[in-house]
């Protein structure tokens, strides 16, 4: 939006240099006094119990949003525990397996190493 009146002003601007002297100094002051009121519009506008209204609304969706994130965090951190705890046990699991297995076979080659 700024850039918009930005660009009607620079437009006007360049529109008051083609003309005369006092139609330049008129259309200064009027262009004067147009940024004035909109100024006073717009802080108008801020001091409205709507816009007040509008702000509070926004804060408290924010702090909605924020416990939302916060308690999915929370969940999404507490599976990633489980979830690690269970593979550290199906890990251990599976080693503790893995030397059995290997011991198993030491003692097979071990034993037809002796008989013959």
């Amino acid at each position: 939006m700024r850039t918009t009146t930005l660009a009607v002003i620079l437009g006007l601007w360049l529109s008051v240099a083609a003309c005369s002297k006092p139609t330049q100094d008129k259309t200064s002051q009027d262009l004067k006094a147009v940024g004035s009121e909109v100024g006073a519009a717009a802080k108008q506008v801020a001091g409205t119990p709507a816009v007040k209204e509008l702000g509070s609304d926004l804060k408290q969706g924010a702090n909605e949003a924020a416990a939302k994130t916060k308690v999915a965090a929370d969940e999404a951190g507490d599976k990633l525990k489980a979830g690690a705890a269970k593979a550290g046990s199906d890990l251990k699991s599976s080693a503790k397996d893995a030397g059995a297995k290997t011991d198993a076979a030491l003692n097979n080659a071990k034993d037809k190493a002796e008989s013959k």
